[in-house]
């Protein structure tokens, strides 16, 4: 069993060529490149994603096209000998985001950062293939 269990929020670009990640400052844990979300504490996803992207990207969510994307699962981010089960989900956002609470900077990748040391693991192993084989991720 995953040690995390974490939801995660998806945002695409206008073309669907890049996606929003987040990078922590070095002394939290990793500076990994992460998904936007986190651990699923309320009592639903939307709540979740609501509540954590108003913290992470101050922005609110769209739920009007919320779709789910699947769930991965594999090591955590600056922390190898414990995995992280990660939903993921879809949906734009509504405002400009920007790095807020723990979050110091925002970076745009896309599928040539599979390869990307910086992107953490569950990025590079899994969510990265899942969208292009899927065509979300252009």
């Amino acid at each position: 069993m995953a040690y995390y269990y974490k939801i995660g929020l998806l945002v695409l670009n206008d073309d669907a060529t890049k996606f929003l990640v987040c990078e922590k400052d070095k002394n939290n844990i990793t500076d990994q490149y992460i998904m936007p979300g986190g651990q699923m504490t309320e009592k639903t996803v939307e709540e979740c994603l609501r509540n954590r992207i108003k913290r992470e990207l101050d922005c609110e969510v769209d739920f009007t096209a919320l779709k789910s994307i699947g769930e991965f699962t594999d090591l955590a981010a600056g922390q190898p000998d414990r995995e992280i089960a990660m939903e993921l989900y879809q949906a734009k956002i509504i405002g400009t985001p920007k790095a807020s609470a723990e979050i110091k900077y925002l970076h745009w990748i896309g599928k040539e950062d599979a390869a990307n040391d910086r992107v953490s693991h569950i990025i590079r192993n899994y969510i990265i293939p899942t969208l292009v084989k899927k065509g979300i991720l252009k």
